[in-house]
């Protein structure tokens, strides 16, 4: 059929031969669309039709930004990934310093343990002021006082009531709190090393069973809260622990 010699109608999406038309200028058509809204005086010839359907089908649609998926779920999704993994860095980093300085802190402690250890009854210490002690006793003054940075020490005296100091059986050590718990947890740990039969300090008494409260004496002396009192038994055995 030549060019311009019928007149095609679009109805309900279909293309039918209207019959003979004058020749005339194809009109410059966009889309389907606007095809489907001309009137047939003013369809293109067949040709043209056919092109404005090719172009519509193989032309690519822009696609409208008001019909896509939300995005901000994924966006939420890959920040706090994101956080997880910076958390999960800044713990593993925090791990590590801790490991550190708790390795740090037990090779200190050992290494203070071996020289208390190596120092043991050779430290120089003036046991003169015990006063005449039983043997046993005075070398565990000795052990201890080398220890613990040789305090002021008290052996032999006179006490009221029932006491270990006038048999030479008993030592008063006389401390700050500090020095007191680690003295008086490190002779309970040489008890049997020393022959230890008891440990007072600050106000309670201890027969290696653990610590008992005791009456109030009064004071801060009588209350042993400002010295470690030791009382022996006998000269004990076995090897000494360092503390």
């Amino acid at each position: 059929m030549r060019r311009g010699a019928a007149v095609v109608a679009v109805a309900g999406g279909a293309l039918s031969l209207m019959g003979a038309a004058a020749p005339a200028a194809a009109p410059q058509v966009a889309d389907v669309a606007a095809l489907a809204q001309l009137p047939a005086q003013d369809l293109p010839a067949q040709g043209d039709v056919a092109d404005v359907l090719l172009r519509s089908s193989v032309e690519p649609v822009a696609p409208d930004p008001d019909v896509l998926d939300d995005p901000s779920p994924l966006v939420k999704a890959v920040q706090m990934a994101e956080e997880r993994l910076v958390r999960a860095e800044e713990e593993r980093v925090a791990a590590e310093e801790r490991a550190r300085e708790e390795a740090e802190e037990a090779a200190a402690a050992a290494a203070e343990a071996e020289r208390r250890a190596s120092v043991g009854a050779d430290c120089g210490l003036d046991t003169g002021q015990l006063g005449a002690v039983q043997d046993y006793v005075r070398e565990a003054a000795e052990f201890l006082g080398c220890l613990f940075g040789e305090p002021t020490m008290h052996g032999v005296a006179g006490r009221a009531g029932t006491s270990d100091h006038p048999s030479g059986k008993a030592i008063d050590f006389m401390v700050d709190r500090a020095t007191g718990d680690q003295l008086a947890a490190c002779a309970l740990r040489n008890q049997d090393a020393l022959g230890i039969s008891y440990v007072i300090w600050e106000q309670r008494i201890n027969h290696g069973s653990g610590w008992e409260p005791m009456e109030d004496r009064g004071g801060a002396t009588a209350n042993h809260f400002d010295h470690v009192h030791i009382s022996f038994e006998s000269a004990g055995g076995g090897e000494l622990t360092g503390c």
